[in-house]
């Protein structure tokens, strides 16, 4: 099989190579990572990497050389509802059964997780992801965690969180819940929080790639569209704007 042409022309402003694995340049960047990553590649170029290579994910940026791990980034919206939908269901089920809560109680707790998430949420978007990172293994982490998303925004097959890292977070999340409440009302909480989760990534999703929005999904579009292209260092709600009005880092007025 011949070796496609080498061109300059995948080659951005940083010295980045489009068309190589990025998950071993980008510590490359330095002290310019954040300003990298905060500066999406454009459509056209997305186009024209589609021509270059019509691989498996054509129009996508490639992370890793190794296809496995490659593979481990392109991420089904279906998947996360069907992974994390049973748990859900299944932590209620189990605080029914070890506590007997009725069901009046059990869902003013339940609605107290997805609050929770949405603090959550706000928590490691604003201060964890929007941190720029200060070590070479710094940069690769929030690559993966968040950096590919601002670089490449346009990618459905990277906007929800793999649910492989997201069971274990889930699972460090409700062991500090089991330690502060009892056993059954940590079960409830813990299936409100992912409920949250859930309604934050379809939230996210349809935000970037929804067909038909109302006018809630219409406004979180344009709400984070405008974190992404005006102000990566604001707007740091994605299900809703809820924090960013308390925390003063966003408004209603879009």
């Amino acid at each position: 099989m011949s070796e496609k042409p080498i061109s300059s022309a995948f080659v951005d402003a940083y010295g980045i190579d489009l068309r190589l694995p990025l998950y071993h340049q980008v510590t490359s960047l330095g002290d310019q990572y954040f300003d990298w990553v905060h500066t999406p590649i454009r459509k056209a170029t997305i186009r024209e990497l589609q021509a270059w290579d019509q691989g498996q994910w054509p129009g996508s940026v490639r992370i890793f050389d190794n296809p496995w791990l490659e593979k481990m980034t392109h991420i089904s919206w279906k998947l996360v509802l069907v992974v994390w939908v049973p748990i859900v269901l299944g932590l209620l089920a189990a605080a029914r059964l070890v506590t007997g809560i009725g069901w009046l109680p059990m869902a003013g707790i339940w609605l107290g997780g997805v609050l929770l998430w949405t603090l959550v949420e706000y928590i490691l978007h604003r201060f964890f992801f929007h941190t720029a990172p200060g070590s070479p293994a710094g940069i690769k982490a929030h690559f993966l965690a968040h950096g590919i998303h601002h670089f490449d925004p346009f990618d459905a097959t990277r906007l929800v969180f793999p649910p492989l890292g997201g069971v274990g977070i889930a699972l460090c999340i409700f062991l500090v819940l089991d330690l502060i409440i009892p056993t059954g009302l940590s079960l409830v909480l813990m299936a409100g929080v992912l409920t949250g989760y859930l309604i934050y990534d379809m939230s996210h999703y349809i935000s970037h790639h929804g067909s038909s929005r109302g006018p809630w999904f219409r406004f979180l579009h344009r709400y984070h569209k405008a974190h992404h292209h005006r102000d990566p260092d604001a707007l740091f709600g994605v299900s809703n704007p809820l924090w960013d009005l308390v925390f003063k880092t966003g408004s209603m007025k879009f």
